[in-house]
């Protein structure tokens, strides 16, 4: 599972944000503190199975990019598959609104998303205790799901990990979502962005639904990106 990474971390990682539209989870008695050391275990064993037995997806992926200095917001729709060892690709099927935000900003998006996506980059943003300092700190139902919440705390200063929080289904220990910002900046931001990203079951792995992502900066405005994913197919033939 590479949840920043199906959008750039920011974006969505971490994007992300996903702030609008949630609604705030309702609070439930907090664990057994002697529970986190096996919980984190089974996360870690989580992301090992997709990592290990994920070969292939494809994906529909609706961005919606905003920025303050900006009337109109662009569009863009772009059809992404993920191949193992591969990483993802993408094919660009519409655009619309200022060329600054939907050629130049998305194509920077679109190609730090390929990037994170393979090779070492992908594995140093996984949401495993290799990459972060995980603390159980509580249970929270979201939607019908019950859900763990944990305080991630990235052991490295890399984009695209986030210090926050992420929630995750307290049978299966899927990601059901995530938030926070990233320790250092990303150069299509401005600082540091605000990043949420929901995730939902699929064939078995989580997958995101929605990430939004949100930050400010004096000369950049404020820039919202939004993604939505619609469309998942996982290729059978090619997962183990």
């Amino acid at each position: 599972m590479n949840p920043a990474r199906d959008f750039c971390f920011y974006v969505s990682v971490w994007v992300v944000v996903l702030v609008g539209g949630f609604t705030c989870p309702a609070q439930i008695a907090g664990p057994a503190p002697d529970t986190q050391a096996d919980v984190i275990r089974e996360i870690d064993a989580v992301e090992r199975n997709r990592e290990a037995n994920l070969a292939g997806y494809s994906v529909t992926e609706h961005y919606t990019v905003k920025n303050s200095h900006f009337q109109m917001a662009a569009e863009v729709v772009v059809q992404a598959a993920y191949r193992r060892a591969a990483g993802k690709t993408y094919q660009v099927q519409s655009r619309s609104g200022p060329p600054m935000l939907k050629d130049r900003l998305m194509d920077r998006i679109l190609q730090e998303e390929a990037n994170m996506s393979r090779g070492s980059a992908r594995e140093q943003s996984l949401i495993t205790s290799a990459n972060y300092d995980m603390h159980l700190s509580g249970e929270e139902k979201i939607g019908n799901t019950r859900c763990l919440e944990l305080d991630l705390t990235p052991r490295v200063r890399r984009p695209h990990l986030l210090r926050g929080k992420v929630w995750v289904d307290s049978g299966n220990k899927l990601v059901v979502r995530i938030e926070g910002q990233p320790p250092v900046g990303q150069s299509f931001f401005a600082g540091r962005p605000q990043v949420v990203r929901d995730y939902a079951a699929v064939d078995g792995f989580a997958f995101a639904q929605r990430s939004h992502a949100i930050s400010s900066g004096f000369v950049q405005g404020k820039t919202e990106v939004t993604i939505i994913y619609d469309n998942y197919v996982v290729d059978r033939d090619t997962v183990r």
